[in-house]
């Protein structure tokens, strides 16, 4: 599933900051022993009056020249959480990428499928009239059907929860979260509050800056706090569901598929009949 591994692919990105901020968290400045100085210097191949900043932590050394100092973020309190904050960006986009791309993946199948019972989900899909004028290019009515479905998605943003089960239901899926729970061997409500609370965090990043509303702790940056504990937990969450939905919708693919070969074979058994009865009369 190409979905899947375009997910994993972003998703990594989304570890690789998490790793970062742990990594630098909690970096202290400490001053050079004149000794250790030098050796940099000469280590470096440069002058021995050359002036080094030197940061700390049980992890990490961090050591740079004074020209190219060690940026204050990576020492002050919450510096870091710019990385939080990305990660949930990050890791968010990832999983709305991951539900636009199955679905541009498996919509003809659905499609296609139709008449075998699957047009239910279809029913309430709506486009304007330009959209009409734009498929008309389009012979096949398969494909009419597969442009006006994926207009309806087209630039999407998952705003909330429901929109990952309206995807879901164009798939064809009729009970998404207790599949996933199935599947994931997690309590449904629990992955969907962690879900909802990672949407709206990075809607409130991405429109408000990340800035506190009235009652929401904050930080001394002015911004609302957000914490390692917090970001991972709901980060996890994002790919256990992401993991369960691909196992998911491939079941359901696949069961689709096979409707459709037994209906074409139903097809061509009729006109098979009905050809040898014109041949009989």
């Amino acid at each position: 599933m190409q979905a899947l591994t375009l997910f994993n692919q972003n998703f990594a990105v989304a570890e690789s900051l998490l790793q970062l901020y742990q990594l630098f968290h909690g970096l202290k400045k400490t001053e050079f022993k004149e000794d250790l100085r030098l050796a940099i210097c000469s280590f470096w191949g440069a002058p021995e009056n050359t002036a080094i900043q030197h940061a700390v932590n049980d992890r990490v050394i961090v050591m740079a020249r004074a020209a190219t100092p060690i940026p204050e973020s990576l020492t002050l309190e919450s510096g870091l959480d710019f990385l939080l904050r990305e990660t949930v960006v990050v890791a968010c986009t990832a999983l709305e990428a991951f539900f636009w791309d199955v679905l541009r993946e498996n919509v003809l199948t659905v499609v296609r499928a139709r008449r075998t019972g699957a047009d239910e989900s279809l029913r309430n899909l709506l486009f304007t009239l330009g959209d009409y004028i734009s498929i008309q290019q389009y012979d096949d009515p398969d494909l009419r059907l597969q442009q006006i479905i994926l207009k309806n998605f087209e630039r999407g943003t998952l705003y909330d929860v429901s929109s990952i089960e309206k995807i879901a239901q164009t798939l064809t899926i009729k009970k998404f979260w207790e599949e996933i729970e199935r599947i994931a061997e997690t309590p449904a409500k629990s992955l969907k509050t962690l879900i909802g609370d990672l949407i709206y965090r990075r809607n409130q990043i991405a429109h408000r800056a990340d800035r506190p509303e009235e009652g929401d702790e904050s930080d001394g940056h002015g911004l609302r706090t957000i914490r390692l504990s917090w970001t991972n937990h709901r980060v996890q969450a994002a790919k256990t569901l992401v993991t369960a939905s691909a196992e998911l919708i491939e079941e359901t693919i696949k069961h689709l598929e096979a409707d459709i070969e037994l209906a074409e074979e139903q097809e061509k058994a009729r006109k098979l009949v009905k050809q040898i009865s014109k041949e009989m009369e």
